[in-house]
């Protein structure tokens, strides 16, 4: 299985029949006869190892006449089916198309090899999905994806709990980054307030240079500069592991975490640059890590690498080129 070439869910069009992909299946859901409560179809979500998805769909017959089973997670080859335009209820996710599956569809069980995510999410603001359900024209029911009026549940909608995925990850630091703090951490931070008192001072470039000592690191130091340079010689990303945020190792075809340690599926990519900084005392070279990149971007370092991979520039991705002239903050 390793040596067929599968198409991407992204070349997929309706010129042929004849496609292969490899994909999980991230969710699962029936369509069901408002009239009479049978079942009218089964659809799934399709996402391949390129962090593309799609919605797939299979009539009951069809759909009871694989040989393998489906089940929600797994890894499948699925070969010979349709491609439609994706619209009304047949888009649930943003892809333009939809597949169909025929009676000619072969689906075959493969091995779970962890190049394929378990999930993917794109997350919108409250305030921005009344933009985002305009973006349908009449015909394509934008209910069906995004009710404009209330949020509802829909057949396809999952609640998913402390969901261990990169993209919640990223929102959860984002959260944290912007103040917001839980019940029980609010009451936390209340009860040290009363005994730990927290230091903020700033310290030029030059001070940091020459005159941090350990006791400085006890504080909570900051240091504020002008991004003259990014340096394009040093890689501005590396594969993570999301419980330690260390960089990982790719060996015999894995991912390992040699600080946990560990063998583990998926590794995000996480910013990493190199800036020549400066501000009115000192110049030096300063390490940026993903955290303090993506606060001042406003992206992630995956994002960032499949909009670069979309369009290729020289060197860096734009929104990293965009950071010389930049006045920056940072926590030590």
């Amino acid at each position: 299985m390793e040596s067929v070439v599968f198409n991407l869910i992204e070349d997929l069009d309706q010129s042929s029949t004849n496609w292969k992909i490899k994909a999980r299946v991230t969710r699962m859901w029936t369509s069901v006869s408002s009239e009479n409560g049978s079942v009218k179809g089964y659809n799934v979500i399709l996402l391949d190892d390129d962090n593309n998805h799609v919605h797939a769909f299979a009539y009951p017959n069809i759909w009871n006449g694989f040989k393998t089973p489906v089940i929600e997670g797994g890894v499948y080859v699925f070969d010979q089916f349709s491609v439609k335009d994706a619209v009304g209820n047949l888009k649930p996710v943003q892809a333009d198309i939809c597949i169909r599956f025929s009676q000619h569809t072969t689906v075959t069980a493969v091995e779970d090899d962890g190049m394929i995510p378990a999930y993917k999410f794109k997350f919108l603001d409250l305030g921005d999905l009344f933009a985002e359900a305009s973006k349908y024209q009449p015909h394509q029911q934008s209910e069906f994806a995004i009710d404009t009026v209330q949020i509802g549940t829909l057949p396809s909608s999952k609640l998913y709990l402390n969901l261990d995925d990169e993209s919640v990850t990223d929102m959860r630091m984002r959260l944290k980054e912007e103040g917001y703090l839980s019940k029980r951490e609010k009451y936390l931070k209340a009860a040290k307030s009363e005994f730990v008192q927290t230091f903020m001072e700033r310290m030029t470039l030059k001070d940091l240079n020459e005159k941090l000592t350990y006791d400085d690191l006890k504080k909570r130091i900051y240091t504020t500069f002008s991004v003259v340079k990014v340096d394009e010689d040093v890689a501005w990303w590396f594969y993570s592991y999301n419980k330690c945020q260390q960089e990982v190792e790719w060996l015999d075809m894995r991912f390992r975490c040699n600080n946990c340690p560990r063998i583990i599926p998926v590794a995000p990519k996480r910013f990493r640059i190199m800036v020549l900084a400066e501000d009115d005392t000192f110049s030096c070279n300063v390490m940026l890590m993903d955290r303090a990149v993506r606060r001042i971007v406003g992206t992630s370092a995956a994002k960032a690498y499949n909009d670069f991979e979309k369009a290729p520039e020289e060197g860096l991705p734009q929104v990293l080129k965009d950071l010389v002239g930049k006045e920056v903050t940072v926590i030590i």
